[in-house]
């Protein structure tokens, strides 16, 4: 059997996740939410375009998407949610306050999407292909 090129990943996660759990207290350990986005561009850079860590989100440039996290605000009402606009995303964590995120690109609003489970909100924001590019998949 061939070896798969993500085993060491694999076994780097499995190692990372295994000292988590070792130091943590004793009580029944829970993990909310997380991303994991391997393989960044090589020369792509790293967005984090909240300023402070306050903000409570962040921005990873792909070569085909932009992805956003961010953390939900359990202690106010009112339904978190994510609104495309072309080279820009409106984030609401919760209550009545939004956050616009400028982007660097032109998204591709029908294709792109959010999901919100366990305390945080991924939204991952398709960039929209250039004439002579080709449509992405």
């Amino acid at each position: 059997m061939a070896n798969n090129p993500y085993d060491e990943m694999l076994k780097n996660i499995a190692q990372l996740m295994g000292k988590i759990l070792s130091e943590m207290p004793l009580q029944d350990p829970k993990i909310i939410g997380f991303t994991i986005i391997s393989g960044v561009p090589e020369g792509a850079p790293y967005l984090d375009l909240a300023g402070d860590e306050g903000a409570g989100f962040e921005v990873i440039e792909g070569d085909d998407c932009i992805y956003i996290t961010a953390t939900v605000n359990a202690q106010v009402q009112g339904a978190p949610y994510v609104t495309f606009q072309r080279e820009s995303v409106t984030l609401c964590t919760g209550g009545d306050e939004e956050t616009i995120i400028g982007l660097n690109c032109e998204i591709d609003i029908p294709h792109s999407f959010y999901n919100v489970q366990h305390g945080v909100i991924d939204a991952v924001c398709r960039k929209r292909s250039t004439p002579g590019e080709g449509a992405r998949p």
